[in-house]
C-alpha cells in the first residue's frame, strides 16, 4: 500500500500538531479565545512549509488548506479529551 494516502497525510499532521499542543500547551488553552486563532495559524503554518513533493502529493490526493484546519482541530479536540485534568 501506498503511503501517499490522504489517511497518512492527515495521520502525519495531527501527530505534528499533537506534539506541537503537547510543547507549547500556553498556545492552545481551551479557556482562551485566541486558541481557535492558534490552531488555524497552526495548520496555515504547515500548509505553507511544504516542499515541492509535499506539494504534489497534496495536489494529486485533492489535499487542500481546509483539510490541514480540520485535521489539526480534530486531533486539539483529542488533545483536549487526552490532558482534560491537567488544562483545567
Amino acid at each position: 500500500m501506498s503511503k501517499h494516502t490522504k489517511e497518512n497525510v492527515k495521520r502525519s499532521i495531527q501527530e505534528l500538531a499533537m506534539g506541537n499542543y503537547s510543547s507549547y500547551p500556553q498556545d492552545y488553552d481551551p479557556a482562551k479565545q485566541d486558541t481557535n486563532i492558534n490552531i488555524r495559524s497552526l495548520a496555515k503554518g504547515y500548509w505553507d512549509v511544504r516542499d515541492d513533493k509535499e506539494i504534489q502529493r497534496d495536489n494529486k490526493l485533492g489535499i487542500q488548506l481546509e483539510d490541514y484546519e480540520q485535521w489539526t482541530q480534530e486531533a486539539y479536540n483529542t488533545y483536549v479529551r487526552q490532558h482534560a485534568d491537567a488544562l483545567t
